[in-house]
């Protein structure tokens, strides 16, 4: 999901020392999405082994949890399930966008110019889940496969106090109930140009549910109908409502008369959206058990002895974790 929330939300920069110690969530999906997107050779392409098998996702995912795992940082990855039915047309929207993306890169005119389309054409399949799960498996890292919303799960982990923060590059975290969320994990200082040809620097940074609702005079409530004005990936949002002016409203309206008054554009029921947001489809763990045992020699014959990775690489990064520390799962 990506509800724009970002003019309303101010995260507290911070680095990775400041999260040592912690356990965090990962949105898995948002993560594999980001490495399927911007880890390409330079014609576009992805990164394969021999039998043609994208590795992109697990060099992405090997080098990010090396680095959790080396600041003492212990990763839960969190992977979706079953989309909720709200999800439908985005999902739909998605694949036009993709299949039309792969279309145009056949008659692209510079190499450049098919990068570009080749990456809106990143997708997660089962291939690219099963062999994520393995991966972080043998790396001594707890996945955990959600009943639906990935994101939605994660956030259940952090309220219930089982993990620090969830990591999330989506402020829509916060409406499913999390109160901790980190941006920007393991980047440190990066230069990002946007469209208008702006540097801006992108660093890692924490957002507090409760100091947001505190600075905005906000509630979860109140933030999950102004994400639904702005839009979601249930519904297309309120024309003409942006973020500022849906704060607004939500000040002045009350929550019966907004999602009565409004039209939200969905083909669902616009209650049943917001219901869905208040009380997702999700496990309550009550306890997370320890992480598993990394075994260094299994992570190398998966990496480099099927997957083509070159072992003398692999080896000498898979030293940097401390075995000790690494097979213990510290919450909060």
């Amino acid at each position: 999901m990506g509800v724009k929330l970002n003019t309303l939300v101010k995260g507290t920069p911070l680095q990775m020392k400041d999260l040592g110690g912690r356990t965090i969530a990962i949105d898995a999906f948002n993560w594999i999405f980001q490495f399927l997107t911007t880890i390409r050779l330079a014609d576009g392409s992805y990164l394969t082994d021999k039998q043609g098998r994208i590795t992109t996702h697990l060099n992405g995912l090997f080098y990010r949890s090396l680095s959790l795992l080396t600041n003492k940082i212990t990763p839960v990855y969190v992977f979706d399930g079953k989309a909720p039915k709200f999800k439908k047309k985005t999902l739909e929207e998605r694949h036009r966008i993709k299949s039309e993306a792969m279309e145009l890169s056949k008659t692209a005119k510079t190499i450049e110019e098919k990068t570009m389309y080749l990456r809106r054409t990143a997708e997660i399949d089962s291939y690219i889940i099963d062999s994520s799960i393995e991966l972080l498996n043998l790396m001594g890292i707890r996945t955990i496969k959600a009943p639906a919303e990935g994101e939605a799960q994660a956030a259940r982990l952090n309220a219930n106090g089982l993990v620090y923060a969830v990591a999330s590059q989506d402020y829509d975290t916060i409406l499913f109930g999390a109160n901790r969320i980190v941006r920007n994990l393991n980047i440190t200082n990066r230069k990002k140009v946007t469209g208008k040809g702006i540097s801006t620097t992108v660093s890692p940074e924490l957002i507090e549910a409760k100091k947001f609702f505190s600075e905005t005079g906000l509630d979860r409530e109140k933030a999950i109908l102004i994400a639904m004005m702005v839009g979601t990936d249930y519904n297309k949002g309120v024309m003409g409502i942006g973020p500022k002016k849906a704060l607004k409203i939500v000040k002045e309206e009350t929550r019966e008369q907004i999602l009565s008054k409004y039209d939200f554009r969905t083909e669902n029921d616009v209650n049943e959206v917001y219901n869905y947001f208040i009380s997702p489809n999700v496990v309550d763990y009550k306890e997370l058990s320890n992480q598993l045992n990394l075994d260094k020699e299994k992570v190398l014959r998966f990496l480099c002895d099927e997957h083509g990775f070159d072992r003398e690489r692999m080896s000498q990064s898979l030293e940097k974790i401390d075995t000790k520390s690494s097979s213990l799962l510290q919450y909060g």
